[in-house]
């Protein structure tokens, strides 16, 4: 989703200063809960397999393209972070491999990933080749920390492995040199509205609450998934809705056919974060990415149902801006960086989102590594108060799921459980 104009005064610094909504995802960051986000690359099987040794050379030529990619922090959980930029980038250190045996061992070595957090201070993004033990296909995974950039920014750090010409990977400039993303403050009749807003959507799922809670196990699953974009668009039309809409809907319809079994009834309405950019150039490094609140039943299977509530949710969003109750302004009051931290992990707890659905664009042209085609590419993200994500990519003519879970709140097996289930309500939508 994209903000219209006019809601605020949007400045801008350095790319390699941090500003207040990336600071947000510091505040935020624990030793159960690291705050980075992933995307996932398949590669063709055609030809030869890639080296680690043929990647570390790619790192290394494009690590002083931009940098950004050099940029790492210090500190940053009780103590104030010190943003720190590597003289040198050890490509040993943010390169590495590992192998797999089946589906299943690449995803409990994805999860392991996520559940890991970056080390501090060295640049705080890493990259991981896995190979298969046997026939199958080569995989990337480029983890990058929050506070450096959000989901649509992230297309820069693909520079970092991308095939093409130095004018091919002028590209990615909008996402690493621009001005880092500021919002110096909202206009107050704009946050008056988008408060009242957010509180009602708040209070509108105070009960029938139900999903399990986020714990501190720290543990991870994840899934993946993918469709042709161009057949869920076509579904998306015969149902009458947009591709948000649609999205939301078959995400909610899954959830409430295959809600997970707890020992408690399931939940009526599920409280979801959404995250929608301010940032309506698409042209920034950093986070322009605000976080608003909807909500979807949470037991109603049926496609059309959810899909009325979907656009009504949306329609609430679009008109009354309840992500910028919370948004990370210039002009909040400066406080200590502990209690800061504490506020923000406190108002996340208050705010208990039950799941998070993220719908982004892609913007890459480019699509292979070291001559190898990307056939597919996945993001996946950080819980953040919430024990259940998928986040999706619409990129061309594929649009790919990335799911994550906390299987101590869920069910074991959930993340590869609601794949399934998604498919099958997608492949009902679509049937004639």
């Amino acid at each position: 989703m994209n903000s219209p104009a006019g809601s605020g005064t949007v400045t801008g610094s350095a790319p390699t200063e941090l500003a207040p909504p990336d600071l947000t995802y510091l505040h935020l960051d624990t030793k159960t809960s690291p705050m980075h986000w992933a995307m996932v690359m398949e590669l063709a099987t055609d030809g030869p397999a890639l080296t680690l040794a043929e990647v570390r050379a790619r790192v290394a030529e494009r690590t002083g393209l931009f940098d950004i990619f050099r940029l790492g922090v210090e500190n940053g959980r009780w103590r104030r972070p010190r943003v720190v930029l590597a003289d040198t980038v050890d490509v040993d250190r943010q390169v590495a491999h590992a192998q797999y045996a089946d589906a299943t061992d690449l995803f409990r070595q994805i999860a392991a990933l996520h559940e890991t957090a970056l080390v501090r201070p060295a640049p705080f993004w890493h990259i991981t080749l896995f190979t298969p033990s046997g026939a199958g296909n080569q995989y990337l995974v480029l983890r990058v920390h929050h506070s450096l950039s959000d989901g649509i920014a992230g297309a820069a750090f693909a520079a970092l492995l991308a095939d093409g010409t130095a004018d091919d990977l002028t590209e990615f400039e909008r996402f690493a040199i621009s001005p880092r993303y500021r919002i110096a403050e909202i206009e107050p009749e704009v946050l008056k509205e988008s408060k009242a807003a957010f509180n009602d959507q708040f209070a509108a799922a105070r009960t029938g609450r139900g999903w399990p809670e986020l714990t501190r196990s720290g543990r991870r699953e994840v899934a993946l998934h993918s469709v042709s974009t161009r057949d869920l668009r076509r579904t998306a039309k015969k149902h009458g809705a947009g591709v948000h809409e649609f999205v939301l809907a078959t995400i909610g319809a899954t959830l409430s056919a295959a809600a997970p079994a707890t020992g408690k009834p399931p939940a009526e309405v599920l409280r979801v974060t959404l995250p929608v950019t301010h940032d309506t150039a698409f042209r920034h490094t950093g986070n322009a990415v605000l976080v608003s609140l909807l909500n979807l039943p949470g037991n109603a299977p049926d496609l059309a149902t959810q899909i009325d509530r979907a656009r009504a949710e949306l329609a609430i969003i679009e008109r009354r801006r309840p992500e910028l109750a919370l948004a990370a302004t210039d002009n909040a009051p400066k406080i200590p960086w502990p209690l800061h931290r504490a506020i923000a992990n406190a108002s996340m707890s208050r705010m208990s989102p039950d799941i998070h659905i993220g719908i982004n664009p892609g913007f890459s042209r480019i699509r292979s590594v070291l001559g190898k085609a990307i056939t597919e590419l996945t993001p996946i993200s950080p819980l953040v108060g919430y024990s259940f994500s998928v986040t999706s990519l619409i990129l061309g003519n594929k649009t790919s799921f990335g799911v994550v879970t906390d299987p101590a709140a869920l069910p074991a097996g959930y993340a590869a459980t609601f794949v399934e289930q998604f498919d099958r309500v997608l492949t009902e939508a679509s049937a004639p």
